[in-house]
């Protein structure tokens, strides 16, 4: 019969992701592995001598995530896997997921098992990827409504001077016209067709959550669409609150949702009109509120706006038009997050889009003279 042990333990030194024992009684860190030096710099014999410094580390929006969740692993409860940053002065945070396994029957007592995974190069990847894509989506809405705009120009004054050319005598001017009339709405037609195709097919890949500040993520997306709609001849402003707001997002569906709310707030608000963006952080929830002082929505329409190719659907302002799926995928994009998309609106007076998702694991935080204890006194 195999000894399996030293196997495992010879894998567990051989591993370039940190391993760790606690013993929860003792509140004693029993056994590191070899990787703990490479990752972190520290020593087998003075890791619990060490621990207060590294936790200092912690990045402070982390401490109390990470010490409401090791209160809950330490109990064998909600062993699952988290992120956290830590700071070293001079270079950028270092990302960590951290996986627990609790064991409930050493010799002394219960042991916390946890694996320390570096995921910087993953998580600095995504980052570029998501401010990538959400820079791409306001480049599209942008040029979009830019090139509409030119369109739809270019088929009303076609149609003035089809209308005001005589008949017969300049048929072929009049049949040209007409063929220009209809290229332009056509092209109109395309341009926003495949913006919807680019939104329906994002919003059809796999859900990725992250424990993101909603400021930094919103904010790329916003002064973009700040600087291009100053450019289209809109106001567009954006507030946002001055503390981190925590939730948890998928990052490219949610700042597709802000951005096709925008969009769509533009399209109905009329040249020099204002569009407006507020983030508020509420008692358990985060708020995001779009809101314009363009044409408004009819009482009638309103019950039908999130619907699936809904009958509220209408040409925008420069005759964009739609095909009533934007608001519907909207709203379930924020339902993934387990969140609310309504909206108030009065005809002629414009419209308030309001999305509300919960906010990420509301803990407490650690004092600074905590974390200088050993995890386990930190009760």
């Amino acid at each position: 019969m195999i000894d399996f042990a030293p196997v495992f333990l010879a894998q567990v030194h051989a591993s370039t992701q940190v391993q760790f024992a606690y013993d929860i009684a003792a509140s004693r860190v029993v056994f590191v592995n070899a990787a703990y030096a490479h990752v972190l710099h520290g020593t087998d014999a003075g890791a619990n001598a060490e621990l207060p410094a590294l936790l200092r580390r912690i990045h402070p929006d982390d401490r109390g995530y990470l010490a409401a969740h090791w209160q809950q692993w330490m109990r064998g409860e909600r062993l699952v896997a988290i992120e956290v940053r830590l700071q070293t002065p001079d270079l950028p945070n270092q990302w960590f997921s951290a996986s627990p396994y609790y064991h409930p029957g050493g010799p002394g007592g219960p042991l916390l098992l946890c694996t320390l995974h570096d995921i910087s190069a993953a998580k600095y990847h995504q980052e570029n990827s998501d401010l990538f894509n959400s820079r791409k989506n306001v480049t599209l809405e942008v040029l979009s409504h830019d090139a509409s705009g030119a369109f739809i120009l270019v088929e009303q004054i076609a149609q003035y001077l089809r209308e005001e050319i005589p008949e017969p005598a300049l048929a072929r001017v009049t049949q040209m016209l007409g063929v220009l009339e209809q290229t332009s709405r056509e092209s109109v037609k395309m341009i926003r067709n495949l913006i919807n195709l680019e939104f329906s097919a994002a919003a059809d890949t796999d859900l990725k959550f992250d424990r993101v500040d909603l400021n930094l993520v919103v904010r790329g997306p916003l002064e973009q669409l700040q600087i291009g709609q100053g450019l289209l001849g809109h106001h567009f402003s954006y507030a946002l609150p001055p503390d981190p707001v925590y939730v948890n997002l998928d990052v490219s569906k949610f700042t597709q949702v802000l951005i096709n709310l925008v969009s769509n707030a533009i399209k109905f608000t009329r040249d020099e009109g204002h569009v407006r963006v507020l983030v508020e952080r509420l008692p358990g929830r985060a708020r995001l509120r779009v809101s314009d002082d363009g044409m408004g929505i009819s009482a009638a329409m309103l019950p039908h706006v999130f619907e699936r190719f809904t009958r509220a659907r209408r040409l925008g302002l420069r005759g964009e038009e739609t095909i009533g799926l934007g608001l519907s995928l909207c709203k379930t994009i924020v339902e993934w997050h387990h969140g609310t998309l309504a909206v108030a609106s009065t005809e002629g007076a414009g419209s308030v889009f309001t999305v509300e998702i919960p906010l990420a694991e509301a803990v407490g935080d650690l004092a600074p003279s905590e974390l200088d204890q050993p995890v386990g006194a930190a009760a």
